[in-house]
């Protein structure tokens, strides 16, 4: 069963190994292989700046999107995105 986070004006579905992102205002959506799966998050005023997308080389992330959330909104996404993680990492 895939599980999904819904953000703004995004929905990130992890559906087994791979990762698509939808967005409201865009007819497609964005894949990823989990196993190219890069995701980087600062601490931002009350919360935090994440990146989604394609690793690309060792610490750029390329394609994918943006987010800020609060700092409740992104507990929820690391319960979320730890479910993507392991499948990369093959621990799930």
């Amino acid at each position: 069963m895939a599980a999904e986070f819904e953000h703004d004006d995004h929905i990130l579905v992890q559906d087994g190994r791979t990762l698509e992102i939808f967005h409201r205002d865009v007819a497609g959506s964005s894949r990823f292989h989990v196993a190219f799966l890069g995701v980087h998050a600062t601490p931002h005023r009350d919360g935090f700046k994440v990146r989604v997308g394609r690793r690309h080389g060792e610490d750029a992330i390329v394609d994918g999107v943006r987010l800020t959330m609060s700092q409740e909104r992104f507990a929820e996404f690391q319960k979320f995105i730890a479910l993507a993680i392991a499948a990369r990492d093959r621990t799930a």
